[in-house]
């Protein structure tokens, strides 16, 4: 099946009583699945499936927010604690989105999500599962430099840094976590982690500065 120019918001509240996508666009099907009722069939599925949206928004999840907040790196932040991903009035706009998914006995395979908006650019793999209607995701964030717009200034000190968010769970209670911690590692690992070195260098004695990174580490 081949569907062009499809809204896919009404499609999957529709369809799967979800309300998480919004976009338009291009969706590509070719699935088997066999059963003697709905659970069975969701089970059974396989084959593949592509998207390629426009315009939309992923809703539950505010990848912008999560940027924001991850500037305050020198706190030596772990995980997150656990948050819903089922609240639609938190969302992440995207210009762009394509997706591609292999699947086998109702689970749906991904590892090539490329989004695109302002401030980042959104990648990750995991796996859909279809038959116990539950996610196991993580979504990798990488920022991009801005100069323009609100905040611009700000958001541009992170250019270069991946943000990685886990989501997990039935598709009822989803939760997302953000490991602020390996997004420290990857700034010290960067360009931006030697701006991050050279202002801790200006507030805090040499003999200091390697406790701070370690602690940031978890080393």
């Amino acid at each position: 099946m081949q569907l062009k120019g499809i809204n896919i918001g009404p499609l999957l509240r529709d369809v799967a009583q979800r309300d998480q996508l919004e976009g338009k666009g291009d969706i590509t099907l070719d699935v088997t699945a066999v059963g003697k009722s709905v659970n069975a069939m969701k089970r059974s599925l396989a084959g593949s499936a592509k998207l390629h949206l426009q315009d939309g928004a992923i809703k539950g999840i505010n990848i912008a927010e999560i940027i924001q907040k991850g500037r305050n790196l020198l706190g030596g932040q772990s995980a997150s604690a656990g948050q819903s991903a089922n609240d639609t009035s938190r969302k992440t706009d995207f210009s762009e989105l394509s997706a591609s998914f292999v699947i086998k006995d109702g689970v749906a395979h991904n590892e090539d999500l490329d989004a695109k908006a302002p401030l980042f650019r959104l990648g990750g793999k995991g796996d859909i599962n279809i038959g116990a209607s539950s996610l196991d995701y993580v979504a990798k964030a990488a920022v991009v430099a801005t100069t323009k717009g609100q905040g611009g200034a700000e958001r541009d000190s992170l250019a270069g840094l991946t943000v990685p968010v886990h989501l997990t769970g039935p598709f009822d209670d989803l939760k997302y976590q953000v490991d602020y911690r390996a997004m420290a590692g990857n700034a010290l690992k960067s360009e931006t982690g030697e701006k991050l070195k050279e202002r801790l260098g200006q507030e805090l004695k040499d003999d200091k500065i390697k406790d701070k990174l370690k602690g940031l580490l978890g080393r």
